[in-house]
């Protein structure tokens, strides 16, 4: 995929290393990876357009959404991704102009005037790096919650963890005494320049009254003349290495490993807890305290103190706080858990995998149809068997029959593979889609359906219960007993552009399965598939239709794509991958009942009487 990052930068701040991480994390994965900002203070080894974005005059506007129109244009662009009102302001458009998708990233609370709540520039595909800041965007900027998804800030989280050497803290900090530090990290502009104030102003006069400690400040690049005045203020009074203002410093992590206490919020805080050092919260919005295992999550909502609700300021539970975390060594046994809790939850692999999934619906919302017919069928036989209860099957005439309709239709099959490469700028959609899929995987899948796809130019998605001790339909003591393909025929089948996915190992009913045997059933029967054809599989059939949030999840963990209901799911076949929604296929279908599960309204139509004679 060819992705362009738009950012408004003057400094350094969370956004532009939240980009730049995630740009890196993109490229690593094989994509080709665009970033257009004013600065860039990050090393980046893509691409990087120097663009005054930051400047908000309407004719500096227009000149930079012709700009990225061009560059959109002349370098093929797949998605365009905003992180900042400014830029998505410009992206917007531009990708209006170009046709391509637009997520924007929010990292912060927005102002709020009557542009802002009249005309949403973040499009219908908008991250936060909160769940704060999607309440806000809901509550305040009434942007519709079907739009918002919460991904937290992503790290490279093995680089901070496996560093395990720290300077002395003399050495680092050039402080000649064994004192305690407090490491601030934040920028000095905006709120977290408030931040710096208070803590030099008011918090650290009190503190030092108690117990010995030195200040020591790693911001941005321009330090406001205001704050340097405050420093001196607090040399003069308490010796040159009481506050010490750093400025921006490009390898923070040998100075986190030195502090005996960090305060700051957002990333600072997970950068930090990584590092296993003790951290307070404390942010724009305001003092969280300090972060421990109890109240992690809770804190987590809020980005650490930097997208809440703003509030007033304790200087005596502030300074108590401090006190106690100075005179009393943290659990190991806390440190490592918190560690543990930002690996698990914002490794940067897992983050960027997420943000994929939003550009995967931003391109699906932009370049697919809506609704893409998907049929389901079974078994193809040359005659009808005596024995069937569930009219799990049709004739060879039949499904003839069928792909002729489709073929003079002008449709063209495509497989979920094909379609997912498609979600990755890899793949061109025909004209009509459809996708034809096939349950189980019987051998007459192989010996009757298979040559007339052939013939007629189409393919196929077989789903396979891969259980290799019975080799027929075990699980369904209704219909007669038949063979199930061979690993032959669907080694053949697979190397004739047909795709198999899972179906199981053994087609339980998945939400009446132990979350251990369900886990069981969609890793192992992935694994079984991807052995047998040589290559990744992204689609599962869920046994019987059976379908909950729980399964959905397991199927996006076991790493499937597609998840694939039957009468269950959204009309629309872009409104969620995990549940979607198929036609099925029975021997008592006519022409006409065909020709109807085939349009593109018929799901929609099936709903709606459903809901009417319900």
């Amino acid at each position: 995929m060819n992705i362009l990052h738009v950012l408004s930068q003057f400094e350094v701040t969370g956004a532009e290393i939240y980009a730049v991480t995630v740009a890196s994390a993109q490229r690593r994965h094989g994509h080709t990876v665009t970033i257009v900002s004013d600065k860039l203070h990050i090393p980046f080894d893509g691409i990087f357009i120097s663009r005054p974005i930051g400047k908000r005059s309407y004719l500096q506007r227009i000149q930079n959404i012709k700009f990225l129109i061009r560059l959109i244009r002349n370098n093929n662009i797949n998605i365009i991704h905003g992180h900042s009102r400014a830029a998505s302001w410009v992206c917007n458009l531009a990708a209006l102009f170009t046709g391509i998708p637009f997520v924007s990233t929010i990292h912060g609370r927005q102002h709020l005037h009557l542009s802002s709540k009249n005309w949403s520039v973040y499009g219908k595909n908008i991250i936060t790096v909160s769940e704060s800041l999607k309440d806000h965007l809901i509550q305040e900027l009434h942007l519709a919650p079907q739009h918002i998804t919460t991904i937290p800030n992503g790290f490279d989280t093995q680089r901070w963890i496996n560093t395990t050497s720290a300077s002395a803290v003399g050495d680092i900090f050039g402080v000649t005494n064994q004192i305690p530090i407090l490491l601030f990290v934040g920028r000095y502009s905006g709120p977290k320049g408030d931040v710096i104030r208070y803590l030099i102003s008011h918090a650290y006069p009190e503190l030092v009254k108690r117990i010995p400690c030195s200040l020591q400040i790693i911001g941005g690049v321009a330090i406001p003349p205001d704050i340097m005045q405050r420093v001196q203020e607090m040399q003069q009074r308490f010796g040159t290495t009481s506050v010490v203002v750093r400025g921006y410093q490009s390898n923070i992590i040998p100075y986190l490993r030195a502090a005996t206490v960090v305060i700051g919020s957002g990333r600072v805080v997970m950068e930090s807890l990584l590092a296993e050092k003790p951290t307070i919260a404390f942010g724009e919005s305001g003092y969280e305290g300090l972060v421990d295992p109890t109240n992690y999550e809770k804190m987590r909502f809020t980005n650490f103190g930097d997208t809440g609700i703003q509030k007033p300021i304790n200087t005596e539970l502030v300074v108590n706080d401090l006190v106690n975390i100075l005179t009393q060594q943290q659990s190991i046994t806390d440190a490592k858990m918190l560690q543990k809790r930002v690996e698990d939850t914002c490794d940067i692999n897992l983050i960027e995998r997420k943000i994929d999934a939003v550009y995967q619906s931003a391109i699906a919302e932009t370049k697919s149809p809506s609704t893409i017919p998907v049929l389901m069928y079974h078994r193809v036989v040359p005659e009808a068997p005596g024995q069937s209860q569930h009219g799990i099957w049709i004739t060879v005439p039949l499904f003839a029959q069928h792909l002729g309709s489709l073929k003079r239709r002008g449709y063209s099959s495509i497989t979920f593979e094909q379609y997912h490469l498609f979600l990755s700028g890899k793949f061109t959609l025909p004209p009509k889609p459809i996708i034809l899929t096939f349950d189980d995987g019987y051998e007459d899948n192989y010996t009757c359906a298979f040559p007339l796809l052939k013939k007629h130019g189409f393919s196929a998605v077989i789903f396979l219960v891969t259980d290799a001790v019975h080799r027929t339909n075990f699980w369904d003591g209704d219909e007669p007993q038949v063979p199930l393909m061979n690993n032959e025929q669907i080694d053949e089948m697979s190397r004739a552009g047909f795709e198999f996915g899972s179906h199981t190992v053994t087609h339980p009913d998945l939400a009446h399965c132990s979350p251990e045997k369900m886990r069981n059933e969609l890793v192992v029967s992935k694994q079984m598939v991807e052995q047998l054809i040589g290559k990744e599989i992204v689609s599962v059939a869920y046994p019987y239709g059976s379908v909950n949030d729980t399964i959905r999840a397991a199927a996006a963990e076991a790493g499937y794509k597609f998840g694939i209901a039957t009468n269950s799911g959204p009309a629309k076949f872009t409104e969620d991958f995990f549940e979607i929604r198929r036609a099925q296929i029975f021997p008592w279908t006519g022409s006409y009942g065909f020709w109807k599960k085939t349009q593109p309204w018929y799901e929609r139509y099936k709903q709606r009487k459903a809901t009417m004679t319900g």
